[in-house]
């Protein structure tokens, strides 16, 4: 895989220019693919106020290769991950009201303050204080000489479309809570927050997709957004078939006419062809993977899996291997053994085990 720096720090860029105010990189899973330690670092250089991760074992690996980055853990941390996690000088999500206790006494522990960024759950309905009881959590933090609110904070389910709802609402709680953290971090805008809902910038925009060359669901970035990602496989074989012969395991493709075909060195092993089963099983989600592959199935809608070799697509022939597959490159010429592949790639699926190659 190669990583492009400079098609990171162009979106950051671009983001920080639109945000006009204090961006929060997510630089959590492993940086949507690109690297975890290496984004972290360009993002801190680059002017990011923060750099926010899931897990204290990310945050962790920051600190190990010396990122002095401040540090946001957007998911509150097991307990007994807490005292490792305010050792680290993190800012700590904060989602139950009955956590306040243990992350104090956590902070004792550790000799110094927690600092707290209070979710306000507004409609994502996953995690944070419902809005009518923020006010008496911010107050029992306030009463806790080893916590610091330093930030109070939503997420949208959906920007694009309750976005304006549940930002109403977080301005509510903002009012009810100035009291208690009158210097308080206010944050709530995602990717899709970020370019749809101008007013949800607050005082710091938490993104993630836009910074890695992808436009969020729902919302097109209005700039031009740089790809950083490429990923690599090379052609181990190049053989031509005739009519009839059969590739991959069930033998459930045959070649209707002679026909030339390359196989890569990559499979599903590695994140080839790998698709996130994260949707809701829902009858609505099946009609709609059914249509896609049945259409697929009748030549109705070109494959998505394929590789390319230049400005050329070469589609997958049988089944993608654990760490084989086969495309076909009639009509591609040049192609040989050697010769290297560009593979399209659901980046998070892409084995951390694949070489991450940093150009400028």
């Amino acid at each position: 895989m190669e990583i492009s720096r400079g098609a990171l720090q162009a979106n950051f860029d671009a983001v920080r220019k639109l945000a006009g105010t204090a961006v929060c990189a997510v630089v959590k899973a492993n940086a949507y693919g690109c690297g975890l330690v290496e984004c972290a670092t360009l993002f801190h250089r680059a002017g990011a106020r923060m750099v926010a991760v899931t897990r204290v074992e990310e945050a962790r690996a920051l600190r190990d290769a010396g990122v002095a980055a401040d540090i946001l853990v957007l998911a509150p941390p097991p307990r007994e991950a807490l005292r490792q996690a305010i050792d680290m000088n993190c800012a700590l999500a904060l989602g139950d009201g009955s956590d306040a206790e243990p992350y104090a006494e956590a902070a004792k522990a550790a000799g110094r303050r927690a600092r707290i960024h209070l979710k306000i759950d507004t409609g994502m309905g996953r995690l944070g204080i419902r809005p009518e009881h923020a006010p008496a959590i911010a107050s029992r933090i306030a009463g806790f000489d080893d916590l610091s609110l330093e930030g109070i904070w939503t997420h949208f389910a959906d920007a694009t479309q309750s976005g304006r709802m549940q930002l109403d609402r977080f301005l509510a709680v903002r009012a009810a809570l100035g009291r208690f953290a009158p210097r308080a971090i206010m944050h709530a805008a995602n990717s899709a927050g970020t370019i749809t809902l101008p007013a949800a910038r607050l005082d710091m925009v938490r993104v993630g997709t836009l910074l890695y060359g992808q436009d969020p669901a729902g919302a097109d970035a209005p700039f031009a957004l740089k790809d950083p990602f490429a990923w690599h496989a090379t052609a181990v074989s190049v053989r031509e078939l005739p009519a009839g012969a059969t590739v991959g395991y069930g033998s459930e493709w045959r070649a209707k006419a002679p026909t030339r075909v390359a196989t890569l060195a990559v499979g599903y092993a590695d994140g080839f062809g790998l698709e996130p089963a994260a949707r809701s099983e829902s009858m609505t989600e099946a009609v709609r993977l059914g249509g896609r592959v049945a259409a697929v199935a009748l030549g109705r809608r070109p494959s998505p899996r394929f590789v390319w070799f230049g400005d050329r697509k070469a589609p997958v022939v049988g089944r993608i291997a654990m760490q084989e597959v086969t495309v076909d490159v009639d009509g591609i010429a040049g192609v040989r053994p050697g010769s290297v592949a560009r593979l399209p790639a659901r980046r998070l699926l892409v084995s951390a085990g694949i070489e991450r190659v940093y150009v400028p």
